[in-house]
């Protein structure tokens, strides 16, 4: 009986690992699909003209593991100096388990 309640706790304490690792894996692989989106938009980004005017904010929908996740992308696009370079800013926003979180990528563009 002893040993019984021994073997149940450790096989409890080992379930909790497997699903501390699940969550954490989910949550890497949110991180790495979040960092595509935003590269992805970027690359959209520096291939249209210069003087291109952008959409400052759209969604994104994706499928993970479990389901459809959402994500808002902000786009920001600042003169550094007026008709040469341009600060592009991709923002990707995005919810899990409650907590919000966001992703930023930046690049500079100089007209051509």
């Amino acid at each position: 009986m002893v040993a019984m309640g021994i073997m149940l706790v450790g096989l409890l304490g080992m379930l909790k690992v497997v699903t501390v690792a699940l969550e954490q894996n989910l949550r890497n692989h949110q991180r790495q699909e979040v960092v595509s989106v935003a590269e992805t938009i970027m690359n959209g980004m520096r291939t249209q003209p210069f003087n291109a005017v952008f959409t400052p904010a759209t969604t994104v929908s994706s499928k993970l593991r479990l389901g459809n996740t959402t994500y808002r992308v902000t786009r920001t696009v600042d003169d550094l100096t007026t008709g040469v370079s341009k600060r592009y800013q991709v923002d990707v926003h995005w919810v899990f388990k409650n907590v919000s979180a966001t992703h930023s990528i930046v690049s500079v563009r100089g007209a051509q």
